[in-house]
Order: C-alpha cells, then sequence, then structure tokens
C-alpha cells in the first residue's frame, strides 16, 4: 500500500512539473523577407530568381535565432506566421521543431494571421521600412506596384504600424522587431523606445547594404528575444483610437478606380481613396481589399 501511494504521489510531482513547464508565456512571431540578414534586392525574395533558394534558408535562420532566445527566456510556445508574398517561404522542416507554422495565402489577417488575446507578446523578424523611405532596403508598403502611402487617423504608416495595431486590437504587445537599421528607427518611432530593435544591416542604397558578419547577426537575434520577453512587462500594446481613418495613397490615378466601386470608400483626389471604420480589424481588411482592387486596374 505505501508503495502504491509513493507512485502515486511520483505521478502526481511529475505532472505538476509538466503542467509548470508550460506556464511561460506564448509568442507570436510575424516574419517578412526584406528585412532578413543578407537580403538587398527583389530577386533574392522572388521565387522565380536562383536567389530565392539561399535567402530563404537565412530567413528560417534568422526567425530560429529569435525563436532559441524566446525559448532561452522561458516562452511556452511559439507560434511563426511566415508573412511575406506568396507566405510559403520558409522550408516547413528547416524551422525550430518547437515552433508551429502558419504558412500560405490568402489569409484574413495576411502578415497577422492567427494572432488573438491568447498571446503575451508579438514579434516582428525581417520587417522593411515604409514606401518612400531614403536608405533603406526594398522600402515599400504592402505592395510596391500600388500604393504610395497608407495614413491611418492622419499617421503615416509602414506594415509594422498596421500590424502593430492589429496585435494592439488584442491587447497584445509587440515586444520586438528586427530588419536594417531605418526601419528599427521607424519601428521606435511609432512603438516607442522600449521595442527592442536588432538591427542585422545598414541599407547603402535601396538595393545595397552592409551586413553584420553572419554569427554577430544570429547572436544579437537570440540575445535580444531573451531580452525583449524578459522586459515585456515594461512594453504596453500599441492602440489607435477609434474612429479609424484609413486613408489609401496610390502610385497612379487610374490605380484610384476600382476602389472607389466600394461605397465605403470615397476619393479624395486623383490618386487617394479613404474611409472610416469603427472597428480596425474591419477597417485592415478594407484596406487589403481596396489595394487589391488598385491592383487590377493597375494591371
Amino acid at each position: 500500500m505505501k508503495r502504491i501511494f509513493v507512485a502515486v504521489v511520483v505521478i502526481i510531482l511529475l505532472s505538476v512539473a509538466q503542467a509548470a513547464e508550460k506556464t511561460g508565456p506564448k509568442v507570436y512571431i510575424s516574419v517578412d523577407m526584406e528585412g532578413i540578414w543578407g537580403v538587398v534586392h527583389g530577386n533574392q525574395t522572388s521565387s522565380e530568381s536562383p536567389e530565392y533558394g539561399p535567402a530563404r534558408k537565412w530567413m528560417a535562420e534568422d526567425v530560429n535565432a529569435v525563436i532559441a532566445g524566446l525559448f532561452e527566456a522561458g516562452a511556452a510556445e511559439v507560434v511563426v506566421n511566415d508573412s511575406h508574398g506568396s507566405m510559403r517561404n520558409i522550408v516547413a522542416d528547416a524551422l525550430d521543431p518547437r515552433a508551429s507554422l502558419i504558412s500560405g495565402t490568402p489569409k484574413p489577417l495576411s502578415m497577422m494571421q492567427g494572432i488573438d488575446g491568447s498571446f503575451e507578446a508579438c514579434v516582428f523578424v525581417g520587417y522593411h521600412a515604409r514606401a518612400g523611405t531614403a536608405s533603406a532596403v526594398l522600402d515599400h508598403t504592402i505592395s510596391g506596384g500600388v500604393v504610395r502611402a497608407i495614413r491611418v487617423n492622419g499617421q503615416e504608416m509602414p506594415e509594422l504600424g498596421l500590424n502593430a495595431a492589429i496585435a494592439g486590437y488584442f491587447n497584445v504587445p509587440v515586444i520586438m522587431l528586427t530588419g536594417d537599421t531605418e526601419t528599427c528607427v521607424q519601428a521606435k518611432s511609432i512603438l516607442g523606445d522600449a521595442l527592442v530593435t536588432v538591427a542585422v544591416k545598414e541599407a547603402q542604397g535601396r538595393y545595397a547594404a552592409k551586413n553584420l558578419p553572419l554569427d554577430e547577426a544570429r547572436k544579437r537575434l537570440r540575445e535580444g528575444a531573451r531580452e525583449a520577453l524578459q522586459k515585456k512587462g515594461q512594453v504596453t500594446a500599441f492602440r489607435l483610437n477609434p474612429p479609424f481613418k484609413f486613408e489609401l495613397e496610390l502610385n497612379t490615378s487610374a490605380q484610384a478606380e476600382l476602389p472607389t466601386l466600394i461605397y465605403l470608400a470615397k476619393r479624395t483626389n486623383p490618386r487617394t481613396v479613404e474611409f472610416s471604420s469603427d472597428d480596425y480589424l474591419k477597417g485592415f481588411k478594407l484596406l487589403r481589399a481596396l489595394i487589391g482592387l488598385a491592383g487590377i486596374s493597375y494591371n
């Protein structure tokens, strides 16, 4: 009887210990490609180019370094959303096996698919600067051939700002961002100085950059992720105040024609359409639909 009692106690203690191991924070990662170490040209981010293969590898390695740092800091679960182009860039078995991978497109929330209130922190890996930024690698906002600028409540937003507001909708703070130096500057200007940023390269133009030594880059990514999660309590979620006024400025006047077929959108000048929404997610989805229509007119 005593042996049975001891065995039951051991089983209970093991169960408690296993449960304790899973009580750490759940972290969401959105990973783009233009801000990845080594990437300096659009050919490296296109599946039609022979340069794409190595860049896919670097993408996985950058995010794996971040994942390693998060688990070292006590993360219990990490979910990675492939957020570039076709959104199936990361070779699934190249990702750290401790993380889950969301892959493919279209997805309702695009670069932020899978985010919800169960996450305690969000990380942006490989992000880039907004369209029209000088000395930033492959600067653009969502669609380089279509979008000249996007403003929300009068503030011009890069993808990092638009996506941080989605995380903020669920009260999830963005604790870390990686990319080139200018993207890191933009991120802090929008999300605040408590944000941990890791610049893996310094742009020398739109198609050139000085990359950190490879081992140093991965070391900084890992250490940055560990630091960011350890001090996540110092970061607040990025939330905008409703109603939300979205302004979509397009590259040409022709691109503004089809979007205005949506009755909620109005044309305010030859190449700008705007609309308002009381719900940020609904507004974001409409924004993406308008960009899609503008792309049709562009073609």
